[in-house]
């Protein structure tokens, strides 16, 4: 059975459960490991979206209102971390080692009273233990990892051939019974990041039209070389247009962002300088965004801002960002034009077959769709 967005579900065994947890006296929480990757996290976003259309729904019903809690590496859960607290209630950001979440500590919390759901959209195996040794009510989750006996409701994830933002549909027609996940703007209002602009005034914007370009990643076959090359042209193009080239990533991309932005007076370097959302509260209100594929690719994406992402070894018919505005390039697979034959290492990605000239023609079309 299929819902819209504006319907509720009624009569759905999922559904029935929630309400009959929270009849019982469940706290009302839903406890939500998210996965690590920053992409990934983004990508899950319309799954959470539709599924707290029909959730809260319940709640509100039985005269409560559900608490949503994130738990989740620091490279993804970041995102949430200065969300509406009517969109995310908690964020719980772990690190690695014994910086992971404890599960004895959340059994000894849960057993006194559980949240109504778990739901695992990762790859952990703490957290689902926990919730099943609390006999938390509805637990749900990815199963890939032998993991199937802790949930009510598992699903197989890894290595579909599918999109990855459409992997986890199955789960929310289990959860719901509405199979069409929506998109959800990032804005500032969802996300907050509001010392966003703050932080690009500190750095010397007066307030003109730009573009944000996020050059690094942590996979380095990913990067669009020659970098010495590439983004210094590219941002002078975007500065021949009237824009302000700005340069976002994280702290270890700082030193590069520095060295390109050096490369062009008046490029403002901010990497390692903002949080995920104040990052994603710029790209929210650029002119246009262009990423290589990394995480920021995908937050600019789903601002529903104009955004080019530059993809070399992915597959991006399984992980190309999603947003209104978004499009994905990729250089020939071959060597097309003999003058063009790289004299430099290229990492086994054909991305520097993608030239800033293309790059700049694709985001300025971009900029013309309402």
């Amino acid at each position: 059975m299929s819902a819209g967005p504006g319907e509720r579900v009624t009569g759905h065994p999922v559904l029935a459960e929630l309400d009959r947890a929270l009849a019982q006296g469940a706290a009302p929480e839903v406890w939500i490991r998210f996965p690590r990757q920053l992409g990934d996290v983004v990508m899950t976003l319309p799954f959470l979206r539709t599924l707290q259309h029909h959730w809260n729904a319940v709640a509100a019903a039985r005269g409560v209102q559900l608490r949503w809690v994130a738990v989740g590496h620091h490279i993804g859960a970041a995102l949430l971390s200065e969300a509406d607290p009517a969109f995310i209630a908690a964020s719980h950001i772990e690190g690695g080692g014994a910086a992971k979440p404890d599960p004895w500590a959340l059994v000894r919390g849960w057993r006194k009273r559980p949240p109504a759901a778990f739901l695992n959209l990762s790859q952990s195996a703490r957290l689902p233990f926990a919730a099943w040794l609390s006999r938390v009510p509805i637990r749900a989750g990815i199963a890939d990892n032998h993991l199937r006996l802790l949930y009510h409701h598992p699903i197989k994830y890894r290595d579909l051939p599918l999109h990855i933002a459409t992997r986890i549909q199955p789960l929310l027609a289990t959860l719901t019974g509405d199979d069409r996940a929506l998109w959800l703007p990032l804005t500032p209002d969802l996300l907050g990041g509001r010392k966003g602009p703050e932080k690009l005034r500190e750095a010397g914007w007066e307030g003109e039209p730009y573009a944000t370009l996020a050059f690094g990643t942590r996979g380095f076959g990913k990067r669009w070389f020659p970098e010495g090359r590439t983004w210094p042209e590219l941002m002078r193009l975007l500065q021949a247009r009237g824009l302000c080239p700005v340069l976002l990533g994280g702290p270890d991309e700082a030193p590069l962002g520095a060295e390109l932005a050096a490369a062009v007076p008046g490029a403002l370097n901010l990497a390692g300088r903002t949080t995920l959302p104040e990052a994603c509260a710029i790209q929210s209100a650029a002119w246009g965004n262009v990423a290589i594929d990394t995480g920021l690719a995908h937050t600019a994406a789903a601002t529903g801002r104009p955004t080019v992402t530059l993809f070399g070894p992915s597959p991006e018919v399984w992980v190309n960002p999603i947003g209104p505005r978004a499009l994905a390039l990729r250089g020939p697979d071959v060597d097309c034009d003999p003058g063009a034959v790289a004299d430099f290492p290229t990492h086994g990605s054909s991305a520097h077959r993608i030239s800033p000239a293309r790059v700049m023609e694709v985001l300025t079309l971009l900029t013309k769709e309402s």
